[in-house]
């Protein structure tokens, strides 16, 4: 089951917390290494641009890998680039959740007449190498070895999924390739492994989807192009809010 992450600044009601639209950023190619100093600059970028709230805590969540176990802490958003470079052999989330319409608050989804609201920011960042991050958790995974389908068995982490990478087919013992088995998503699409992994994103959540398809917003597209390089952005709608 994923770890979920209670809210306590600010609060949302409970229709905030209804479903919502989630925004995926990463890296265009999954075998891309995104390395910690390099997220440490985006999330510092997302401070010093006034999207994310340098005045508010933000939530700290790691699991140390392989072993799965895992703490969480509050502390100063201005520390928490920091303690992004901490993260080696683990996987490790930073979290913040924050409104539009605070003064000087950056909306990178901001469009004319758009209602605002809040805007849930979350960067993950998986160092080690045997475990990648799915955003969209795939239900069941197809061997490309024996055409056979079988459940996926993945740690939850946040709202994605970490896979490891030593898994093999259940039914015929092959050793698992990102560019031959396939995942299925809840909505019934079929993709390759390697076009639904990543070790590095950034989720944005919106309480509706924005109106434009890509991130308007060039300064923090340009942010993330210095860390992903090429990225591609993924849309989740209809989903159950960060809790």
């Amino acid at each position: 089951m994923p770890v979920t992450r209670e809210r306590v600044d600010p609060i949302r009601t409970p229709d905030d917390l209804g479903l919502v639209h989630r925004r995926w950023l990463l890296p265009d190619d999954a075998r891309r290494t995104v390395g910690l100093p390099q997220l440490a600059r985006l999330w510092r970028g997302l401070l010093d641009l006034g999207v994310i709230d340098s005045n508010q805590e933000v939530e700290l969540l790691r699991m140390l890998l392989p072993a799965g176990e895992l703490s969480a802490q509050d502390l100063p958003a201005v520390a928490s680039a920091g303690a992004l470079l901490a993260g080696s052999g683990a996987a490790s989330l930073v979290t913040q959740v924050v409104w539009t319409s605070e003064e000087g608050r950056r909306d990178p989804y901001a469009a004319e007449g758009d209602p605002g609201g809040f805007r849930d920011y979350t960067l993950y960042a998986i160092d080690g190498g045997a475990r990648l991050f799915l955003p969209l958790v795939p239900s069941r995974i197809c061997c490309g070895g024996c055409g056979a389908w079988s459940p996926l068995e993945a740690l939850g982490f946040g709202e994605g999924a970490l896979l490891d990478l030593a898994r093999a087919c259940p039914g015929c013992g092959a050793v698992q390739d990102l560019g031959r088995d396939k995942g299925e998503l809840r909505t019934g699409a079929v993709f390759l492994l390697e076009e639904l992994v990543c070790s590095a994103a950034l989720s944005i959540e919106l309480p509706h989807e924005p109106e434009h398809e890509e991130l308007p917003d060039a300064a923090v597209s340009d942010l993330l192009r210095a860390c992903f390089g090429s990225y591609d952005e993924l849309a989740d709608d209809g989903v159950a809010a960060a809790t």
